[in-house]
């Protein structure tokens, strides 16, 4: 799949630019800065910290969509009918598209990038930059919704914004190792209010 097909628009450069102003007064030397492969999310990173090194990380890459990357759904209609049938019969959440991802693959990649960075950056900060569906699927597991409420949250586009912050803070509670966020401070948006719509 081409990672370069989407660049940031000029907008999107500016709400990186101002995202990054935010961070680096809130957090001027992360541990580590870590962006998936996505074109997007290269000049994002770079915007936001443009000074520091950026590290790579496949397991961030957007959820693979396969088929319906390069088809539309009017072209699978007429192709490959038994795939729109099959997309409704196993649900959102559960279909894989031919040479794409189903959710669990992306939750899989999540769960492993989260206890690297408990093995690699206990009590440290990172910055990771990715994509809206990775995030869902992380807010999943970190906050314990169904696959229901998941589903139910993709399908009204309650999505992290984009070059917004979602803030997560590590502790621990005997053995176990805990990421604590308290939604009415630890989702930010820098750049609202400031660009026009």
């Amino acid at each position: 799949m081409g990672t370069n097909w989407y660049a940031l628009t000029e907008r999107g450069r500016e709400q990186a630019r101002i995202t990054g102003k935010w961070l680096r007064a809130q957090y001027p030397s992360p541990r580590r800065i870590i962006r998936s492969y996505y074109q997007r999310t290269r000049e994002t990173a770079d915007l936001l910290y443009p000074d520091f090194p950026i590290r790579e990380d496949e397991r961030l890459a957007e959820a693979s969509r396969g088929i319906w990357h390069v088809r539309t759904e009017d072209e699978i209609r007429r192709e490959a009918p038994w795939e729109i049938d099959r997309k409704q019969f196993e649900g959102l959440y559960h279909y894989r598209p031919i040479g794409g991802e189903n959710w669990p693959d992306v939750e899989g990649r999540v769960r492993a990038f989260r206890q690297s960075l408990r093995c690699r950056y206990p009590g440290e900060t990172v910055v990771a930059v990715t994509h809206g569906h990775l995030i869902m699927l992380w807010q999943k597991l970190v906050h314990g919704w169904t696959i229901e409420e998941t589903v139910a949250r993709y399908e009204r586009h309650e999505f992290a914004r984009n070059a917004a912050v979602l803030l997560y803070h590590g502790e621990t509670r005997g053995e176990k190792h805990m990421l604590t966020h308290n939604p009415a401070e630890d989702y930010v948006v820098p750049w609202e209010g400031k660009i026009a719509a």
